[in-house]
């Protein structure tokens, strides 16, 4: 399975539980930003998407400490039955 394809998979569930989350794309000003952002029953979130077996770099364990810090649920996910 590709992360790609598992970014979607947790995508189609977040919105079937009423979820607003988008994709985010990496570019010189967002190194390290989540894949994926979004609200859910009023708490934010910053996934960052991993296929199984795979560690985030210390920029992107950094950036999510960020958001958990402002009180984001923040985690590092391999699948849907993670979130």
């Amino acid at each position: 399975m590709t992360e790609a394809s598992i970014v979607q998979s947790i995508m189609r569930w977040l919105k079937s539980q009423g979820a607003h989350v988008i994709k985010t794309y990496g570019g010189p000003n967002r190194r390290g930003l989540p894949d994926l952002i979004g609200v859910y029953r009023g708490r934010a979130l910053a996934l960052e998407v991993k296929r199984p077996g795979g560690k985030p770099t210390p920029l992107q364990e950094y950036e999510l400490g960020r958001w958990a810090a402002a009180g984001a649920v923040a985690a590092v996910v391999t699948g849907v039955d993670e979130v």
